[in-house]
């Protein structure tokens, strides 16, 4: 059954690596292990191949479930796996079955369904529809993996359908090992992990090749004024995402900007709604530019032509609604636009890893945000701290991304910078007339370059801690020597966590420093990221900068 001809691409060096990594983990007594690794940089070929090892190793012994979260996904990793010429059993109604084996012939020229292969695609829902019909075959799976594993929680119908491989070791990818609900994806926490391997990130993909550069353009829009806020822990509901579009502008404007900084470019774009959606194409295609619109509701057929017009360029702009933002791979991406806002971190950045595959064509992806994702969410390649704890609710951080006033310009750039690097239009303006006037921190983002000498001097006085003997005079003099006593103890811990507090912010400062930002730009993103300066962080009472210090530990 097996052929050792089969696998046709080399993996690229960091995958090799990440499989090893994986195996090791293995060895070391981890069931389920979380593989993190960009969008754009090859989880699926990966798994494949793990996949493809586990079977050949095993003597065809070891029976492998890849289970995907989406009965849509079924055929793109039933290709890929073909495309590694791996042959493996479909679990899926016939009429899908059919349809997969006749896209393998098309596309490779022979047929790699097999239903005795020891390697089975399913989807979530099909194994909990059916698994009466497969209860053996569950039994008998060794290893299970999943696409999406953000979605796997213990009680979930992901963590349910694991369930029913008790004899299996796991593995589950994703990009972004983070939930909106902010449960944690670990055994210990609301998921079934037990450890996670992190690849290289999206900023050195980009670095090295693997991913394309990105330039952004966040075009003025009166979207936003309209749009009810998201719930705690919830992201945008489609009524109100359909609402705000039908008051404000975004139906024409999304056409006017494709053309003005994307035109005749193949884009994606990401609809609020299937009704605004279908507004939206119609809008594109009387402009003479050809677009299709894609849901959950179009057919198989529909889906397939849309794609294969996409892929031969005759459509320019693909529209969807909640189709592409995860595993669905969609070539020859040049342009993502974002028609759709969201709260979810990891719907961000799915949705504009669509396009960061690099093609021989495309110099750089052209991002076109019209919600305001960027602001929300930063950079597509800013670096994150995954991990697979239940996520602690801080005090909310103010974004560290400012959109240029300059309406010729509109880029978003690094709230750090006193002006726009595209521009040069200055980022605020304060004025600085008259004698003695005060110009408090929060009105420059914590510039201490725009701040008066007065202000200056007065938050430089506050991080003086008083003597602690003077202080024990002081309390006790009012409160008793007992108290007085308490109150030298309280007051050395103070002045103690204070220095801790001052050696880690300089330990952050180098880190910023090494990064090139200037001691005017760490003083402003310090403030920016803590809302307030780094004076008044070394002033405030001892809880207050053991929290400080806790927050910082984690960006050193």
């Amino acid at each position: 059954m097996w052929d050792e001809s089969y696998m046709a691409t080399i993996l690229r060096p960091y995958q090799e690596e990440l499989k090893a990594e994986i195996y090791k983990r293995w060895d070391e007594g981890h069931k389920n292990i979380m593989l993190c690794l960009p969008t754009g940089l090859g989880k699926t070929k990966t798994f494949c191949s793990i996949a493809k090892d586990k079977a050949v190793d095993s003597h065809n012994k070891l029976v492998t479930a890849i289970l995907v979260h989406r009965k849509e996904l079924v055929q793109q990793i039933s290709l890929t796996l073909a495309e590694e010429l791996i042959p493996h059993n479909i679990i899926a109604p016939r009429p899908t079955i059919l349809g997969i084996v006749a896209a393998q012939r098309s596309l490779f020229n022979k047929q790699l369904y097999n239903y005795m292969a020891p390697i089975s695609v399913v989807s979530v829902d099909t194994l909990n529809a059916r698994v009466m019909a497969h209860e053996k075959w569950a039994k008998s799976v060794k290893l299970w993996i999943t696409d999406e594993a953000a979605h796997l929680l213990k009680n979930n119908k992901w963590g349910r359908a694991i369930e029913y491989f008790p004899n299996a070791i796991g593995l589950g990818v994703t990009a972004t090992p983070q939930r909106l609900d902010k449960k944690g994806l670990g055994r210990h926490a609301d998921g079934v992990f037990d450890t996670m391997v992190e690849g290289p990130s999206t900023k050195w993909g980009i670095i090295h090749g693997y991913l394309c550069k990105y330039k952004i353009a966040v075009p003025s829009s009166d979207y936003q004024n309209f749009l009810k806020d998201a719930g705690v822990g919830a992201d945008y509901t489609r009524v109100a995402m359909e609402q705000a579009a039908h008051k404000s502008h975004i139906i024409g404007d999304v056409v006017e900007n494709y053309i003005r900084f994307a035109k005749d470019k193949q884009a994606i774009l990401f609809a609020p709604g299937i009704e605004t959606a279908t507004e939206m194409t119609k809008k594109f295609n009387d402009t003479g530019i050809k677009a299709v619109l894609l849901t959950g509701l179009s057919s198989d057929s529909e889906r397939l032509e849309g794609m294969i017009s996409f892929r031969k360029k005759e459509t320019k702009v693909l529209l969807n609604v909640d189709l592409f933002d995860e595993g669905l791979d969609v070539p020859g991406i040049e342009c993502v636009i974002h028609a759709r806002p969201t709260m979810s971190l990891s719907k961000f950045r799915q949705m504009n890893g669509r396009g960061m595959r690099p093609s021989a064509d495309k110099d750089f992806l052209i991002i076109i945000d019209h919600v305001g994702n960027v602001s929300r969410h930063g950079y597509p390649c800013a670096d994150v701290d995954w991990t697979l704890d239940r996520i602690i609710k801080r005090r909310d951080k103010i974004n560290l991304i400012r959109i240029c006033s300059n309406p010729e310009c509109n880029a978003p750039y690094d709230r750090t910078l006193t002006e726009c690097p595209y521009c040069g239009t200055e980022a605020v303006k304060v004025s600085r007339e008259g004698s003695g006037a005060r110009v408090p921190p929060e009105q420059v983002d914590g510039d201490l370059y725009l701040i008066d000498p007065f202000t200056l001097a007065e938050m430089e006085a506050e991080t003086q801690l008083e003597d602690p003997g003077d202080v024990g005079k002081r309390v006790a003099k009012v409160a008793g020597a007992a108290a007085g006593i308490s109150a030298i103890k309280n007051q050395k811990a103070r002045i103690e966590t204070q220095k801790e507090l001052a050696d880690i912010i300089a330990l952050w400062s180098g880190k910023q420093k090494w990064r090139g930002l200037t001691d005017r730009q760490i003083h402003k993103k310090f403030y920016l990221q803590n809302d307030m300066t780094i004076t008044y962080a070394l002033s405030r009472p001892r809880a207050e900068m053991l929290e400080t210090m806790e927050s910082i530990k984690g960006e050193i």
